[in-house]
């Protein structure tokens, strides 16, 4: 069996184990934990574009383009009629012109917008479903007839170029998380092969006594095993503190941009998982390296 935690006893005095005093555990624990937080990011990330993404999907603004204002209220009044008639928009918002003018101050300065300056009228739709270009278009060809100077931008399309690094980010997550295993395994490799090269008599004086390959190779797996085990809770312990902690100042952001990076609950399973997957992955990794050095060595 791969998993052989029921080794007898004077088989383990063989090799000490030293769980707690030797640099293994709290190696794996360092990796581990670094690991986590890597995964828990691209979880996170991967779950805000999918979240996010299909959220502003939906969302759109009408602008009405009107340098009148009499003209330009008349419109606006006569567009939210419109859209509200309109079966596939779920939700229509007019935006009052003081917001916009509020919102215009960090741009413009508060001398140009108090200058009592033309802005656009605004309006925030929301769809049933994510519309396509042609529903856009036709959308904006029946607004004309109320308003000729209308724009519809949708929110997808300004918000591109941010979703398009947080899967840039989402990449680079993944290769560094592939980075650490590979490290780790690493790790695994030279401490064996350093208790490999410690134990060599009492290697030689076992297969002397009609011992096998694997059956060393069981005994070094065994301890690595439980040094992963170790490790493991140990950094994902660590993790799971630090992403608690960073989840709770994240959500308190604005704007809400950042409160779609949180964890969904599959992915705190999926963290759950790193931890015996590498320990499995170390017990491979022992398994190999003392049944490859074995053949050279004897």
């Amino acid at each position: 069996m791969l998993l052989d935690f029921a080794l007898p006893a004077h088989d383990r005095k063989l090799i000490p184990e030293g769980r707690l005093s030797g640099p293994m555990p709290w190696v794996i624990a360092i990796m581990l934990f670094l690991t986590i937080l890597i995964a828990a990011m691209g979880l996170s990330l991967a779950y805000a574009i999918r979240d996010g993404g299909n959220d502003l999907a939906q969302q759109a603004t009408v602008q009405i383009i009107e340098p009148d204002p009499i003209e330009r209220a008349t419109q606006k009044v006569a567009v939210s009629r419109l859209l509200r008639e309109i079966p596939q928009i779920d939700s229509v918002n007019s935006v009052p012109d003081g917001e916009v003018r509020n919102l215009l101050k960090p741009w413009l300065g508060n001398d140009v917008i108090d200058a009592d300056i033309p802005v656009p009228a605004l309006i925030d739709i929301r769809f049933k479903n994510a519309p396509d270009g042609a529903t856009v278009r036709a959308l904006k060809l029946r607004l004309e007839e109320a308003a000729p100077k209308i724009r519809i931008d949708s929110h997808s399309s300004w918000m591109a170029p941010f979703f398009d690094l947080m899967s840039s980010l989402i990449l680079l997550t993944l290769a560094i998380f592939m980075l650490l295993l590979v490290a780790t395994s690493a790790v695994v490799i030279l401490a064996v092969r350093s208790t490999l090269n410690t134990h060599r008599s009492t290697i030689e004086i076992m297969h002397m006594m009609g011992g096998t390959d694997l059956q060393a190779a069981r005994l070094f797996q065994r301890r690595v095993a439980l040094d992963a085990l170790l490790g493991g809770v140990v950094g994902f312990g660590a993790a799971a503190a630090v992403i608690l902690t960073l989840g709770g100042r994240i959500a308190a952001v604005e704007p809400a941009l950042l409160a779609d990076a949180t964890l969904p609950w599959y992915g705190w399973l999926i963290l759950a998982i790193i931890p015996l997957a590498v320990m499995c992955l170390a017990m491979l990794m022992a398994r190999w390296t003392v049944v490859s050095a074995l053949k050279k060595m004897l």
